[in-house]
């Protein structure tokens, strides 16, 4: 029986599950030097929503920090997770991106890339693939483990002959929402040992409480390489703890050689650390049995609870995980990751709260409907995809043959700011916070730190003493937004000005004075075209809404243009993911009442069509 090996997840995936992916490079690079001295088989510091929260929310360069850690990790192999055509992001990116950034993942120092589709589907990963080996790097081909009807173990044996055949250097089994039972990881790594010879590596979550019983099954059959995170940012939603399966077979053929008292050093500065990160908690950390009835993934229960909070309907939420079973059946049985799994659960959101199945229907949903996420694991429901797309043909190609090239384009876009082709690909892949990240480089204005919230009430409090601010921390969507309300200045015309800052940026409002506003309405609170307006809300037919709470990121009409039924008429971006809104009806634009950057509610006029 041979040693077991481990993969260190605590600077990537243990802190994206528990802490909203917020850990800034600053409390990583202390004790990088002593994490690489461990010997673990790889260390995961890269990929997966890192990138996005890096520039949207930390306003930190996601290459550097790869660099950063590099520099004084040159030992332990570094890992990153990415979803194959979708890259980092949320939808299908042309293959000269994919090829681009890959090359540049392994330039800038990544070893080993985790490489999955989100529907299983090989096609979606090859030219990822590829792109790793011709850079020089090592694939981790993945299957996307998950149950039900169309699922058993030869399923995922098949698919990791053929992740072998396309040139992977290693097969992980990824159980991204803990499903796995401690005996079908045992049959399962027993089949794949016998029909590959590469090494295996099991990836679980501890939300069903399964995953280290998994684990040491697993390594009973066979399993070459477990994921494990260091105790103080361990178990939940997380991973097992690295402590727990070091002492599990210590001792054993199976023993890892890793130092316990190294390991606890390590978790002596993590427990540390993630004090400073308390505010973005999940209250979704301890182990739930639930997953294994609802198949939902902790982090997206706290997205369909965000959801569900902003129509006043937390009360329905075991509606909506009822719903969720039977959507993913309707979508032909996808395993439940990013993006899939953002797409079912607003979806089945959507129905429970409409009181009818499709009534609206997300872009996303449209868009999955017609194949171009990929093709589903089995046949979808014919009603459901009628109602998403009606008469339209299902796309057989691999979704990225439909693709233009965009590095061209988006390099002339953004040469002005982009340093780099770095710069380039974070800009593609985010275009918004990308921006934002570069106007604040380039004005000196990056943050250095956390936005100390003592720092700011003191300063608001001493300002206007009896306006002093109320914070909030609301979780929309799965992520954590820090939300201060305070005001100042002189009533006039029967308002006041209040200053909202979100994560720290200032966003001034007009609202009426606190004791007049009631809490319904201050979720309006919008900016309008050149002033501080509210936008009115749908009354007619031609009266264009969002289907979620969302941000506009594109436009696509101006006044006056001329629509048919069916058009895109503005992009939203919610949930991850980019949604079109379309115009139920054809006619002329007679007004906007958004703008690219706003923040819009489904009950708001957002174009107005007639």
């Amino acid at each position: 029986m041979p040693k077991l090996y481990i993969t260190d997840t605590t600077l990537r995936d243990a802190h994206q599950s528990l802490l909203a992916t917020r850990m800034r490079t600053e409390d990583m690079l202390p004790i990088a030097e002593k994490i690489d001295a461990v010997g673990f088989w790889s260390v995961e510091v890269w990929g997966g929503a890192t990138f996005d929260s890096t520039l949207r929310f930390l306003k930190e360069d996601p290459w550097e920090r790869l660099r950063s850690l590099k520099k004084v990790m040159p030992k332990t192999p570094f890992q990153m997770l990415l979803r194959g055509q979708n890259l980092v992001g949320y939808r299908h990116y042309a293959d000269d991106v994919v090829e681009r950034f890959v090359e540049k993942a392994v330039e800038n120092g990544v070893d080993i890339l985790r490489i999955f589709d989100a529907l299983n589907d090989l096609r979606n990963i090859k030219t990822a693939v590829k792109a790793t080996l011709r850079a020089g790097g090592k694939v981790e081909g993945t299957v996307c483990y998950t149950t039900g009807p169309i699922y058993h173990n030869d399923v995922f044996v098949d698919m990791a002959r053929k992740l072998e055949d396309m040139g992977c250097d290693t097969i992980c089994i990824k159980d991204m929402a803990g499903l796995i039972a401690p005996y079908d990881a045992y049959d399962l790594v027993l089949k794949m040992k016998k029909a590959i010879r590469v090494p295996i590596h099991l990836h679980c979550h501890e939300t069903s409480g399964m995953a280290t019983s998994a684990y040491l099954k697993a390594a009973e059959a066979g399993v070459d390489i477990i994921d494990c995170a260091i105790s103080a940012v361990a178990s939940g939603t997380s991973q097992p703890p690295i402590e727990t399966l070091v002492n599990s077979v210590k001792g054993t053929p199976l023993d890892t050689g890793l130092d316990l008292t190294q390991l606890a050093e390590i978790a002596v500065y993590f427990r540390e650390v993630r004090k400073k990160y308390h505010e973005y908690e999940s209250e979704f950390t301890g182990v739930d049995p639930n997953v294994l009835i609802f198949q939902v993934p902790g982090g997206m229960i706290s997205n369909l609870a965000s959801q569900l909070k902003e129509q006043n309907a937390l009360d329905r939420m075991k509606e909506v995980l009822d719903e969720v079973p039977r959507v993913r059946e309707d979508f032909g049985y996808p395993p439940l990751v990013t993006p899939s799994s953002q797409i079912v659960g607003t979806q089945a959101t959507l129905n429970v709260l409409t009181g009818e199945r499709y009534k609206v229907i997300t872009s996303e949903t449209r868009n999955y409907f017609k194949g171009l996420y990929g093709k589903p694991p089995a046949p979808v429901n014919e009603e459901a995809r009628k109602k998403a797309i009606g008469d339209e043909e299902f796309i057989e190609c691999r979704p990225a043959d439909t693709l233009a090239p965009e590095w061209e384009k988006a390099a002339k876009e953004v040469e002005h700011l982009a340093k780099s082709e770095e710069d380039i690909l974070s800009y593609i892949l985010f275009p918004k916070p990308a921006l934002e990240f570069f106007e604040l480089r380039e004005k000196g204005e990056l943050p250095t730190e956390l936005p100390s919230l003592h720092k700011d009430e003191a300063a608001a409090v001493q300002a206007s003493p009896h306006l002093a601010p109320s914070e909030f921390n609301i979780q929309v969507h799965g992520e954590m937004y820090h939300v201060k309300i305070g005001g100042t200045g002189h009533k006039g015309n029967g308002k006041r000005p209040y200053f909202i800052y979100v994560d720290g940026q200032l966003e001034e409002v007009l609202v009426e004075s606190l004791v007049e506003v009631v809490p319904s309405e201050v979720g309006q609170i919008e900016r309008g075209a050149g002033g501080h307006s509210r936008r009115p809300k749908a009354m007619e037919e031609g009266d264009v809404t969002a289907p979620m709470p969302g941000t506009v990121i594109s436009l696509k009409v101006k006044k006056g243009s001329q629509v048919q039924a069916g058009d895109t008429v503005l992009v939203v971006e919610a949930m991850k993911m980019e949604n079109e809104v379309h115009t139920p009806v054809a006619g002329t634009v007679k007004e906007i009442h958004v703008k690219e950057g706003d923040s819009v509610n489904p009950d708001e006029v957002l174009v107005v069509i007639r």
